[in-house]
């Protein structure tokens, strides 16, 4: 099978690994970046802006261009917020199907009530080409009935993944230890849901954390924290796990704007053989033993327990790590499984074997 992926392809770990996933189950992927199209200040500016002009009209025209050069089986879109419906009824009508997929949350009420421009606007095309596409896959049950109400002729989940090329155990450096060595551990951006009152609860507790993240948190409530913990820097690519094996324990802390019940980390950081203490949700209690394969919470008083408890028996954190580890490779969460699934919804989808038709 023959695929055209089409996206930013600015981060490893999306469009990149799961073309790499796509070609380990035996098709051959040609990539399209979108991203060539919105270099610098101004090209973000103008992807936030859902005018028909340049570069928007440039990218659909390359696009159907492209397509029609390389006449794939399948054009798969990764996160497509600047593909415009006449480009996917062009493709449609050269006889090649359509599918997407969205890690983020596009009907979010606080996306759709947001006061920031740019959240409502980011979704506007998107949601517009919806009915268009052959097939849709969300990262979050929820997105699945909301995307049928605008007119989804499919909508299935495609849980989050780890990619065992990246994701993995990793011995630290003496300087890696220095700089990444703590009690706990949260990689993440900052938002205003309540996050800053749990890093605030675990540094007041005397708790020796690290906080990653970059300067999203220079909007947070912790000033007076941040000067504690020293500048709270992104971390990407192998410093990620470093930052990741460099704890006892990584905090998990669920998206409120992506309406979130679990995340990419909640498979990231069991792959690292590491012990995750994650918000409780029920999705998280189905995928994990709790407090034999990972650990939750459900309060900040609880979180502190959580971690008191950790902390005094490095055999149960051993223990947890290292079966959450067996988890996540027995389950089958990695890339390549989730690049099967699609490709086992296109070839029954091309075999108009349609028992996926509606929500899974």
């Amino acid at each position: 099978m023959k695929i055209l992926l089409v996206g930013q392809w600015r981060w490893t770990q999306y469009e990149e690994a799961f073309a790499n996933g796509l070609r380990v189950n035996g098709a051959e992927v040609i990539s399209f970046s979108t991203s060539q199209y919105f270099c610098g200040v101004l090209g973000r500016i103008k992807s936030a802006i859902p005018l028909l002009r340049s570069p928007l009209l440039d990218l659909n025209n390359a696009l159907v261009v492209a397509v029609n050069q390389h006449r794939p089986d399948w054009v798969l879109f990764w996160r497509p917020t600047s593909i415009l419906p006449g480009a996917i009824q062009q493709i449609v009508e050269m006889g090649i199907r359509t599918v997407s997929y969205n890690n983020d949350d596009p009907f979010s009420p606080i996306h759709r009530s947001s006061a920031r421009w740019r959240q409502y606007t980011l979704w506007y095309w998107y949601l517009r080409c919806l009915p268009h596409f052959d097939r849709n896959f969300f990262f979050r049950r929820v997105n699945c009935v909301e995307a049928q109400a605008f007119g989804a002729r499919h909508a299935a989940v495609l849980l989050p993944y780890f990619v065992p090329e990246q994701d993995r155990p990793m011995t630290l450096t003496a300087d890696d230890h220095r700089r990444f060595d703590c009690d706990v551990v949260f990689v993440g951006h900052f938002e205003s849901d309540g996050r800053d009152k749990v890093i605030r609860a675990m540094v007041d507790a005397g708790i020796d954390l690290k906080l990653w993240g970059g300067a999203t948190w220079d909007r947070s409530d912790l000033s007076d924290i941040c000067l504690r913990l020293g500048p709270v820097k992104a971390v990407i690519g192998d410093d990620y796990r470093r930052a990741l094996c460099g704890a006892e324990i990584c905090l998990c802390l669920l998206s409120r704007l992506n309406r979130d019940s679990y995340t990419t980390r909640c498979f990231e950081i069991p792959a690292c053989r590491r012990v995750m203490l994650a918000e409780r949700t029920q999705d998280l209690l189905t995928m994990f033993k709790e407090d034999e394969e990972a650990c939750f919470f459900s309060s900040i008083d609880e979180l502190i327990q959580k971690i008191k408890w950790l902390l005094a028996d490095p055999l149960l954190r051993s223990r947890i790590a290292e079966a959450g580890f067996r988890r996540v490779w027995s389950d089958g969460h990695m890339v390549e499984s989730r690049s099967r699934e699609v490709l086992s919804t296109m070839e029954l989808f091309d075999s108009q074997e349609s028992g996926l038709e509606g929500v899974v």
